[in-house]
C-alpha cells in the first residue's frame, strides 16, 4: 500500500526548522530536456493538494523510467512542494522505492500512488558525476577564493569565520555562514537586530540566503514565497519551531535539525511540531556532566561532512578522554578529590580523529573547556554566542536548539537572547560561562605587530566574563530580570534563593540527655549570600543528632545552590542526606556542589600581566576552606577599607571590615570563616566576587531558640565569637523589627538588649532552682522560636501537597508593595516578638493604620510604595554599575573586570537597560520622599508610626531632604539621552573631565587670539590676511586639526611652513602650520582624549555618585519597609471577623494562657465560601486579669473525637492565631488573649524522611524528644495522635509518658490529640488536663448494627445506616468513639468490607470495655493488681494467677 498522506495533519518536513529552508525551495531546473511529470499531459492545472490515489497508464509508464539513482522531486501534498531526492533502492517485482532525501531523511513509497517528477534519468546523472568529478577542484577554488574575499569585508568580527571553521578541510561545518557585500550587510544587520527584545514582542524568521532577519508583523503568516535553493544551508536562527508564546529572545534560535530516522510505508507524514520545541528539563540534583560514558562494547555513529548529524554522531563522541574523563590532575571520578571543574584534554586523540591539527580557535576553545569542564561556554564570536561540542548537546535537549551542519556540534544565537536562554539553562540545574572577545581584530594587529619573541597570536583574546548559577546571579544588564520581576511567592520578590556554603565539624557522639538538652554531635559554619541584593550572612553553630538547626536554615532561607566540603574529610552522611531531602521538598531548585580541599583556581587569559595578577589567586593551587588563605586573600583585593596606609602596620588590620567578620576573625569563629572562604573561592570563580563583596553587607545568623546543642564546648575564643555573634545578631534584629525606635522618641533600649518591660525585681532567692533559672532565661528571650519543623507542620511558608506559597499563612498576610517590604514582613513572621511591650508596640501602629486618623494617608502611602520598587536590589545595581567591585573601589581607575574590556554590540540595549534600573531607582526613591508630606498634619498616637514617617528633622528615622538630594541627579542627569548614549557629565560632576573642558576652551581662544594677533602683525595684506584666515579641520575626530588656509597672495612670516594647498594660480590656497599652532593642538589632542574618557565615563561617575550616598538610600528602603510592612497587617486588620489581640503578662508566679473566642484558622475560612468554618472557643491556662491569676488551671487539653471531625484543624489554628498576635496582627476571632510563647512545638501528620534513613514512627519521636526536652512553661506544644506509627500496646504506653512529662516536668501549655480512649480515662481527674472532644451527631444507632464477626449470614450486611453529622465545635468531655468505619466509607472501601471491620470492631472495643472479662490497668490499680498477682504467686493460687495473666494480655 502507498504512504498515506494525511492532509488533516502536517508534514514531517515541516517537524524540523531545517526544512524551513530545504525543503520549501523550488527545486533547481534540470537542464533540457523538460523533465517528465507523472500528471497527463493535458493538464495544465496546479498541482492539488491531494493526490490521486488511482493508479493508471501515465503514471505506470512514467514509474517504469525509475530505478536505482535516479533523480526525483516528489510532491508533499500539504506543503504544496515538490522535495528533491535520490533513488536507493527498489523492492523486487514491485514499485516500491526507498527514497533519499537531500536533507538525509529516508523514506519507502509506493511511486505508484505519488506524484512525482523525473528530475534527471540515470543516463545523464551519470555524466553529470563525471562533470562534477573534473570541476570539483576548480569549484572549491572559486568557493574559497570568494568565502575570503568576503570575509575580509565583513563587519562583524573579522575573525568569527576563518577563525572557527573548526574543521580547515570543511567548507560548510563549525561556524561558517553564507558570506555577502560589506556595503550591503551593514544596513541589513540594522534592520533585523532588534536592540530591546524585551519592548518588542514580535515575531521574527530569517532569510536563508543571508544572515538576516526579517520582522514579521504579529499574528499575520508569512507570505508562501518559492524559494530558490541554495549550495550553502547554514542559517542561524529561525522562529518556526518554537512556542509563539515563548519570550522575544526565542526567535533567535539555531533551526531545528531535519529527522533522519528511516520512516516505513505504513507511517503517515505528519509532524509533532512540539517534538523539536519541547524544553527537557534538568533534574534538581547536581547535574552530571552533558556527554555520558559510553560502554566499551558499543561506538558512537561515525560522523559526516556537510551534513546535519544526529546527536551522538559527532566529533566529541568518539573523543575517549570525554566518555571517560578525568581531571586536570589526571583522577577518575571515582577519586575523593576528583575535581568535576577541570578536565583533562588530550589534543593528540583529538588530531588523531580530526585527522588535522587544531585550529587556534578550536584551542583556545578546548583550554577554557579544561578549566570549566562543568559549565556550558557562551562562546562569543562576533554579535554571536556560540555552543560547541557536548555543550552543544546540553542547549539541543533543553532549549530546543538544533545542530549546524558539520561533524562538530554547534548551535547558537545572537547576543542579545543571552538572558533568556541562560536563564532556561539555570533553571534546568546547569552553570553558564560568558566567554567575550576582548579585543578586536585591529587590536589583534597591533599585538600582533608587537610581539616579537614566540609564535604570534592568530585569534583574537577572549575571556570569561562571568559564571551563573542559581546561587550566582546577579542579574546585570546582560540578565533577564523578567522573572525578577514577577517576584517570589515565597516572598522576598527573589525567584532564585541564595547561595550556601556549610563547614561541618563533628565533635562527639550521641549521649542522651544532658541536663534537659542534647548533646551536640557536630558543629556548623554557614555563609548564605544573595547575590541579587550583595548580602552575605554569617554564622556559626552546634547541632544535634538531628540536624535539627540545620533543617531550620534550610527551611528559612531555601537555597538556590549548597556548597559543601569534597574529599575523604568531606560533608558526613548525614548532611548529605538532609540537603537530599530538602532537594526533593523545597519550592526551589536546589543544586549542590562540592568544593575540595585544594582547588585549582583557572587562569586569567587577558593580555596584560598586570590584570593577569589581580584576576588570579596568589597559587594556581588554593585552598577554599583554608582560614589563613581566606583572611590573606580578602586582604589584597581590598574588598573592604583597609585599617592602616602603613604596608608594615602590626595593628588590627580588620578594624575597618564590617562588624560581623572583625568578630569572627578576633574571636576565632573558624568553621563561619572557613565557609566564608569556600564563598569567597565560588564568586571569584564565578567573577562576581568584587560587586557583592565591596557592597560591604555582612549580617549574623544565629539559629532560632535555646541553645539546647550547646555552643559551650570548645574553647573560650569559639565561645566568645559565637556570643559576639548573638548580640550583633540581636542588634540587627531589633533593628529590623523597630524595637529601637521608642515610642518617646528616643531610643532607649539599644544596646540594653531588653526592653523596659523587663525590668522587674524577683525574688530568685525564693524559688526552687529549676524555677528561677526558667524565669531568667526568659529575661534573655527576644522572639518566638520557629523551628524547621514547626514552619512545615503548620504551613507558615509554603503549603505540604505542593510546596508552594498557595494556602499558607504567608500568602494570606502578605499585602505588601514593595520587594523589600515582603521581605521585611517575612521576617517579621519567621520570628514573631515575644517581649509584651514589643508587641503592642507593633500592635499600636497596626490599629491606628487600619482604624486610627492614618489610615486615609496609609491608603494614599500605598500607592507610592507600589512605586517604589525593589530599592535593596536597584542599590546593588548601581553599585555595580559605578565601577565598585571591578577596579578598587575608584570609577576613576580603570577597571581589571573582563567586562570593562569585552566587546559587545548590543550596546544601545545594554545602555537603556543601566539606564532604566537607574531611573527606577531615582523615581522610586522620589516615590518614597512624598511618604512623610503624607502624614504631616496628622496627630499620631503611635510612636513606632511616628518615627518611621517622620523625617530625621522631626526626630523621627525618615531621610530628610530627600527631594533636594535626588534634585541634583534629575538636573544633571538627562535618563532620556543617557538612553540614547548621549550623556555628558555636567559640570562638578568630575574634575579632570572639567579641567579637560576648561582646557579645550581656553586653547581654542588662544587660538583665536592667534589669529588676531597674525592678521594685525606680519600678515600682509592685512585686510586680505583678516577676511580669508581660516582654521581647517576643526572637528573632534580630524587629523592635522587646524592647519592655517591662506591665499597664496597673502606675505607670511618664516615660521609658517606649508603643509599642503589646494587650488593653482591666483586662487591657490595654502595650508599652513607654525610653531604656536602645532603647540596647543598638541595639547588640544590630550585634552580631547581626557574629554572622550570623560563622556565614556560619566554614567559611571553618576552611579558611582549615587552609591556614595548609599547609607541615605539604605535607611530609605528600611523606613519604607517597615511602613509597608504594617500596612500588610492593616490590611489583614480590616478583614471582617479580625480583633486585635490582648497581650497578657505573665509574671514568675503566674500561669501562661491562651483564650480565644469564635476563633477561626486564618487560612482555611479563606478558601470557603460564606460562613462554611465553624468557629471554636478555647480556653488553657490562667484567664486574664491584672495579675494573671485564677480562672481554669488547666495547661494541657487531651482532645478526643471522630476522624475527619476538625482535631488537627483546631490544634494549627491556635498556633497560628498565636503567631499572628505576637507579630502584631489582628488574629481571626472575635476575642483573643494570649501570654507571650517562647517556642511553638509540632508533632503533626504522618510522613517519612526515607533519604535520611527515618521511618515515619521514628520522624513521630524524633518531632516529640524535641518538645519533651526543650518545652518550658511558656512553650505551647501540639501533638496529634503521638503513637499511631507503632502497636496499639506501645503507642498508648508512649502517649501516656510523653503526658505525664508534658504536665509534671514541663508544665508548657499543650494541646493533645488522641484516640486512645483509655489515655483520657487515666487523666480525667487531674486539675491541670482539660478532656474535650470534637463533637458530631450520629443517626442510625451504631449498637444496633454491629455485627458479630463469626456470623457469616450478616457478615455482608450494608453498614450504609449510619449517618456521621461533624459539629466541627470543641466540647467538653470524652468522645467515646472515633467513628474510623465513617472516614472508611467516604473514602470508598466496599460496604463488604466495612461489614466485617464494622463487626471486629464491636468486639474489641467490648473486649476493652471489659465485657469479656479484661481488665483496664491505670496508675491507680496498678499497684493494687500487681500485690495481687504477689500473693497469687505466693498462695500457690495457679487459677487465680492464670486468670489474672489472661486479663493482662
Amino acid at each position: 500500500m502507498p504512504a498515506t498522506k494525511s492532509p488533516t495533519k502536517s508534514p514531517v518536513k515541516q517537524a524540523s526548522l531545517f526544512s524551513f529552508f530545504n525543503k520549501k525551495s523550488t527545486p533547481t531546473k534540470p537542464s533540457s530536456p523538460k523533465p517528465a511529470s507523472s500528471k497527463p499531459p493535458s493538464s495544465s492545472s496546479p498541482v492539488k493538494k491531494s493526490p490521486p490515489k488511482k493508479k493508471n497508464a501515465w503514471n505506470a509508464k512514467l514509474v517504469s523510467q525509475v530505478q536505482i539513482g535516479t533523480r526525483l522531486s516528489v510532491l508533499w501534498p500539504d506543503d504544496d512542494e515538490y522535495y528533491p531526492c535520490k533513488v536507493t533502492e527498489q523492492k523486487s517485482g514491485t514499485t516500491v522505492f526507498t527514497l533519499l532525501y537531500d536533507d538525509g531523511e529516508v523514506e519507502t513509497l509506493d511511486l505508484a500512488g505519488e506524484v512525482f517528477k523525473v528530475l534527471e534519468d540515470a543516463k545523464k546523472m551519470k555524466k553529470k558525476v563525471e562533470k562534477d568529478k573534473k570541476n570539483k577542484v576548480e569549484s572549491r577554488q572559486e568557493e574559497t577564493q570568494k568565502s575570503e574575499e568576503a570575509s575580509r569585508k565583513r563587519r562583524i568580527m573579522e575573525d568569527s569565520e576563518e577563525e572557527f571553521d573548526m574543521d580547515d578541510n570543511e567548507s560548510d561545518g563549525g561556524s561558517v555562514y553564507e558570506d555577502k557585500p560589506v556595503e550591503d550587510e551593514e544596513e541589513e544587520e540594522d534592520s533585523w537586530m532588534v536592540t530591546d527584545d524585551e519592548e518588542n514582542d514580535i515575531p521574527i524568521s530569517m532569510n536563508n540566503s543571508k544572515r538576516k532577519l526579517k520582522v514579521i508583523p504579529e499574528n499575520n503568516n508569512p507570505p508562501n514565497k518559492k524559494r530558490k535553493e541554495s549550495k550553502v544551508m547554514t542559517p542561524l536562527a529561525t522562529l518556526a519551531a518554537m512556542p509563539s508564546d515563548d519570550s522575544a529572545d526565542s526567535r533567535f534560535l539555531t533551526p531545528a535539525a531535519p529527522s533522519l530516522q528511516s520512516k516505513t510505508s505504513s507511517s503517515t507524514k505528519s509532524s509533532n511540531k512540539g517534538a523539536s520545541t519541547k524544553i527537557t528539563p534538568s533534574p534538581r540534583p547536581l547535574p552530571t556532566p552533558p556527554t555520558a560514558p559510553i560502554p566499551p562494547s558499543s561506538s558512537p555513529p561515525s560522523f559526516e561532512k556537510g551534513v546535519v548529524n544526529p546527536a551522538g554522531a559527532h566529533f566529541h563522541n568518539h573523543l575517549s578522554f570525554l566518555q571517560n574523563p578525568r581531571d586536570a590532575q589526571n583522577r577518575p571520578p571515582s577519586d575523593p578529590c576528583y575535581d568535576p571543574r577541570t578536565l583533562y584534554i588530550n589534543y593528540a586523540e583529538m588530531e588523531k580523529v580530526q585527522g588535522s591539527k587544531l585550529t587556534p580557535a578550536s584551542k583556545q576553545w578546548w583550554e577554557m573547556k579544561a578549566m570549566y569542564a562543568d559549565t556550558l561556554l557562551f562562546f562569543k564570536t562576533g554579535k554571536f554566542y556560540e555552543i560547541f561540542h557536548m555543550d552543544a548537546d546540553v542547549a539541543v535537549s533543553v532549549l530546543g536548539f538544533s545542530y549546524m551542519k558539520g561533524v562538530y556540534a554547534h548551535a547558537g544565537f545572537p547576543e542579545i537572547g543571552y538572558g533568556n536562554f541562560s536563564s532556561k539553562l539555570i533553571a534546568a540545574g546547569y552553570k553558564v560561562a560568558r566567554v567575550e572577545q576582548t579585543e578586536t581584530p585591529d587590536m589583534l594587529k597591533e599585538r600582533q605587530k608587537a610581539s616579537r619573541v614566540g609564535q604570534k597570536p592568530k585569534v583574537v583574546n577572549r575571556e570569561v566574563c562571568s559564571i551563573m548559577s542559581a546561587g550566582t546571579r546577579t542579574f546585570c544588564y546582560l540578565d533577564d530580570v523578567k522573572s525578577l520581576e514577577k517576584g517570589d511567592e515565597n516572598g522576598g520578590g527573589n525567584v532564585y534563593g541564595p547561595l550556601l556554603a556549610i563547614q561541618e565539624v563533628e565533635v562527639g557522639k550521641h549521649e542522651g540527655e544532658d541536663g534537659g538538652g542534647v548533646k551536640p554531635v557536630c558543629e556548623y559554619g554557614v555563609t548564605l549570600v544573595d547575590a541579587v541584593r550583595g548580602v552575605a550572612t554569617v554564622g556559626q553553630f552546634a547541632d544535634d543528632v538531628l540536624r535539627s538547626r540545620m533543617n531550620t536554615l534550610l527551611t528559612t532561607f531555601g537555597p538556590s545552590e549548597v556548597l559543601i566540603q569534597g574529599g575523604e574529610n568531606g560533608a558526613s552522611s548525614e548532611l548529605l542526606s538532609l540537603l537530599k531531602s530538602a532537594q526533593s521538598t523545597s519550592s526551589r531548585s536546589m543544586r549542590i556542589e562540592r568544593v575540595n580541599d585544594t582547588e585549582m583556581f583557572p587562569k586569567s587569559t587577558a593580555v596584560d600581566p598586570a590584570i593577569r595578577k589581580q584576576m588570579e589567586r596568589r597559587s594556581s593551587h588554593v585552598k577554599p576552606w583554608d582560614v589563613d588563605e581566606t583572611l590573606q586573600e580578602l586582604h589584597r583585593r581590598g574588598y573592604y577599607p583597609r585599617s592602616s596606609r602603613k604596608a608594615d602596620s602590626s595593628g588590627d588590620k580588620t578594624s575597618r571590615w564590617p562588624e560581623v567578620l572583625r568578630a569572627c576573625v578576633n574571636g576565632g569563629a573558624t568553621l563561619a570563616l572557613s565557609s566564608f572562604g569556600a564563598v569567597l573561592f565560588y564568586l571569584q570563580r564565578s567573577l562576581i566576587d568584587g560587586e557583592i563583596l565591596s557592597m560591604g553587607i555582612v549580617k549574623a545568623y544565629v539559629p532560632p531558640g535555646s541553645p539546647s546543642a550547646s555552643e559551650g564546648d570548645g574553647n573560650g575564643e569559639k565561645r566568645d565569637a559565637v556570643e559576639n555573634l548573638k548580640k550583633i545578631s540581636a542588634e540587627e534584629e531589633r533593628k529590623e523589627d523597630g524595637v529601637d525606635l521608642s515610642s518617646g522618641g528616643g531610643k532607649s533600649c539599644v544596646g540594653s538588649g531588653k526592653s523596659p518591660s523587663n525590668h522587674q525585681e524577683v525574688d530568685f532567692g525564693s524559688m526552687d532552682g529549676d524555677v528561677a533559672a526558667a524565669i531568667a532565661a526568659e529575661a534573655e528571650i527576644d522572639h518566638m522560636s520557629l523551628d524547621g519543623t514547626t514552619l512545615s507542620n503548620l504551613e507558615i511558608l509554603t503549603n505540604s501537597h505542593s510546596n508552594t506559597a498557595a494556602g499558607s499563612l504567608w500568602s494570606k498576610i502578605n499585602h505588601t508593595k514593595s520587594s523589600h517590604g515582603s521581605r521585611l514582613l517575612r521576617a517579621w513572621l519567621l520570628r514573631p516578638l515575644f517581649r509584651k511591650l514589643d508587641i503592642e508596640r507593633r500592635a499600636d501602629a497596626v490599629e491606628e493604620l487600619a482604624c486610627g486618623g492614618a489610615a486615609v494617608a496609609m491608603s494614599e502611602a500605598r500607592l507610592a510604595l507600589a512605586k517604589c520598587g525593589d530599592i535593596e536590589r536597584l542599590l546593588s545595581r548601581v553599585h555595580s554599575m559605578g565601577g565598585a567591585g571591578s577596579n578598587g573601589n575608584n570609577p576613576t581607575e580603570p577597571g581589571y573586570h573582563p567586562n570593562e574590556r569585552a566587546v559587545l554590540y548590543e550596546t544601545v540595549t545594554h545602555t537603556r537597560r543601566k539606564v532604566g534600573d537607574f531611573s527606577r531607582l531615582l523615581n522610586g526613591v522620589r516615590a518614597a520622599a512624598q511618604i512623610p508630606e503624607l502624614f504631616s498634619g496628622i496627630d499620631i498616637q503611635s510612636g513606632l508610626l511616628r518615627k518611621i514617617v517622620h523625617t530625621t528633622a522631626e526626630d523621627g528615622c525618615f531621610p530628610a531632604n530627600l527631594n533636594e538630594r535626588l534634585d541634583w541627579f534629575f538636573d544633571n542627569f538627562d535618563c532620556k539621552r543617557a538612553a540614547e548614549g548621549l550623556f555628558e557629565p555636567a559640570r562638578g560632576m568630575d574634575d579632570t573631565y572639567d579641567a579637560a573642558c576648561d582646557t579645550i576652551e581656553r586653547i581654542e581662544q588662544d587660538l583665536e587670539d592667534y589669529k588676531n594677533e597674525m592678521c594685525n602683525g606680519p600678515l600682509q595684506p592685512s585686510s586680505l590676511a583678516k577676511s580669508s584666515w581660516k582654521y581647517a579641520n576643526t572637528k573632534e575626530g580630524s587629523k592635522d586639526k587646524y592647519l592655517i588656509e591662506l591665499p597664496v597672495s597673502v606675505r607670511v612670516p618664516a615660521d609658517f611652513y606649508v603643509k599642503g594647498k589646494r587650488g593653482s594660480g591666483a586662487k591657490q590656497v595654502n595650508k599652513y602650520r607654525t610653531p604656536v599652532v602645532e603647540q596647543l593642538v598638541e595639547e588640544l589632542e590630550a585634552a580631547l582624549d581626557v574629554q572622550r574618557a570623560g563622556k565614556a565615563r560619566g554614567m559611571q561617575l553618576v552611579f558611582a555618585k549615587f552609591d556614595s550616598m548609599r547609607s541615605i538610600w539604605a535607611a530609605t528602603a528600611q523606613a519604607t519597609a517597615m511602613l509597608d510592612a504594617l500596612g500588610a497587617l492593616a490590611e489583614t486588620a480590616g478583614k471582617p471577623g479580625f480583633c486585635r489581640p490582648a497581650i497578657v503578662d505573665c509574671p514568675p508566679n503566674g500561669r501562661p494562657c491562651i483564650q480565644v473566642e469564635q476563633g477561626r484558622h486564618p487560612c482555611v475560612e479563606v478558601t470557603h465560601m460564606g460562613g462554611d468554618f465553624i468557629p471554636n472557643n478555647l480556653s488553657l491556662g490562667g484567664v486574664t486579669g491584672d495579675n494573671g491569676n485564677g480562672g481554669d488551671a488547666s495547661r494541657v487539653l487531651l482532645l478526643s473525637g471522630p476522624n475527619m471531625g476538625g482535631k488537627s484543624t483546631l490544634l494549627r489554628q491556635t498556633c497560628l492565631i498565636t503567631i499572628l498576635a505576637q507579630i502584631g496582627s489582628y488574629v481571626p476571632a472575635e476575642q483573643c488573649a494570649v501570654t507571650p510563647i517562647d517556642r511553638i512545638y509540632t508533632r503533626l501528620g504522618a510522613s517519612d524522611r526515607i533519604l535520611m534513613g527515618q521511618s515515619t514512627f521514628f520522624v513521630e519521636l524524633a518531632e516529640t524528644a524535641a518538645a519533651v526536652r526543650g518545652a518550658t512553661r511558656r512553650s505551647l506544644v501540639i501533638m496529634d495522635e503521638l503513637g499511631r506509627g507503632t502497636s496499639t500496646f506501645d503507642g498508648t504506653a508512649i502517649a501516656s509518658a510523653v503526658v505525664k512529662h508534658l504536665v509534671e516536668r514541663n508544665k508548657c501549655l499543650a494541646l493533645f490529640a488522641t484516640h486512645y480512649h483509655s489515655l483520657l480515662e487515666d487523666w480525667k481527674e487531674e486539675a491541670s488536663v482539660r478532656l474535650g472532644h470534637m463533637e458530631c451527631i450520629v443517626d442510625g444507632g451504631d449498637e444496633d448494627t454491629a455485627k458479630d464477626v463469626n456470623d457469616e449470614e450478616e457478615e455482608g450486611e450494608s453498614t450504609s445506616g449510619h449517618n456521621i453529622t461533624f459539629l466541627y465545635t470543641l466540647g467538653d468531655g470524652v468522645c467515646p468513639k472515633s467513628f474510623g468505619i465513617n472516614v472508611a466509607r467516604l473514602a470508598g472501601v466496599p460496604e463488604e468490607v466495612l461489614g466485617k471491620a464494622k463487626a471486629v470492631s464491636s468486639k474489641f472495643e467490648k473486649e476493652m470495655n471489659g465485657s469479656l472479662r479484661t481488665r483496664k490497668i491505670s496508675p491507680a490499680n496498678a499497684i493494687a493488681l500487681r500485690k495481687r498477682i504477689e500473693a497469687a504467686l505466693q498462695e500457690e493460687n495457679w487459677e487465680e494467677a492464670e486468670r489474672l495473666f489472661c486479663d493482662l494480655q
